[in-house]
């Protein structure tokens, strides 16, 4: 996440396209990643950059044991042996997973990033929006799905004034842009998109960047124009 803060404060795109996000009303967000799969994957699927640290024949002794159940089988002195990326995995999935939630706080204000964060709980911080959905949905946008095609498709709710969605529309699909070009290790496998999926994305993705660049090209003239 705090990469993603940098990534988010250095956009020229986000400085322009969201310069009166937040100003009056609070534009912060909480994206919430439903559905995490800690039952579902075991320590043996996880990438091996993530367990380079755990030794080989401890690795091998529990490639069986699903992220859901680590957090107990790793316990007492036995975790502290741990080498520390794997202590910090494990208290990773008990402080900020919470019945198979993550939820990830972004600060917005000006066309600025004010702070992100993972929270402990989710009414850690108050926001003005919410975005949620499945991880499967939000690997994708990870991996370049427009946001805005998870929203129409239903694979992305969202929470908030909608006529504030209707007029910055583009700042969701820039906040998905923008954690696309974040370097990011997966920790769970993914699916594929199904057929119909990938039409829509693709149907959506020319617009969305036509509508970015009108919507800059408006902005940078009206603050050419400003006196201020």
């Amino acid at each position: 996440m705090t990469a993603y803060g940098r990534a988010l404060d250095g956009s020229a795109a986000l400085d322009d396209l969201a310069d009166g996000w937040g100003v009056g009303f609070n534009g912060d967000v909480l994206l919430a990643i439903e559905d995490v799969p800690l039952a579902e994957t075991t320590i043996g699927e996880l990438p091996d950059e993530v367990m380079a640290d755990l030794p080989e024949d401890i690795r091998a002794g529990v490639s069986d044991v699903t992220l859901a159940e680590a957090p107990t089988e790793f316990g007492g002195r036995l975790r502290t042996a741990l080498p520390a990326s794997v202590q910090d995995l494990l208290h990773q999935i008990e402080s900020k997973v919470h019945d198979g939630t993550i939820y990830a706080y972004v600060g917005l204000e000006a066309g600025d990033c004010t702070g992100t964060a993972v929270l402990e709980t989710p009414g850690d911080r108050e926001v003005g929006y919410v975005v949620h959905g499945p991880y499967e949905t939000w690997r994708r946008i990870i991996d370049g799905r427009p946001a805005v095609s998870a929203v129409l498709s239903g694979d992305l709710g969202v929470t908030g004034n909608r006529l504030r969605l209707l007029r910055y529309a583009s700042v969701l699909q820039l906040l998905g842009d923008i954690a696309a070009e974040v370097e990011t290790t997966h920790l769970f496998p993914g699916g594929t998109a199904h057929p119909g999926e990938v039409v829509l994305d693709e149907a959506v993705r020319q617009p969305v960047i036509l509508g970015r660049l009108a919507e800059r090209q408006v902005s940078l003239a009206t603050k050419a124009l400003s006196p201020f």
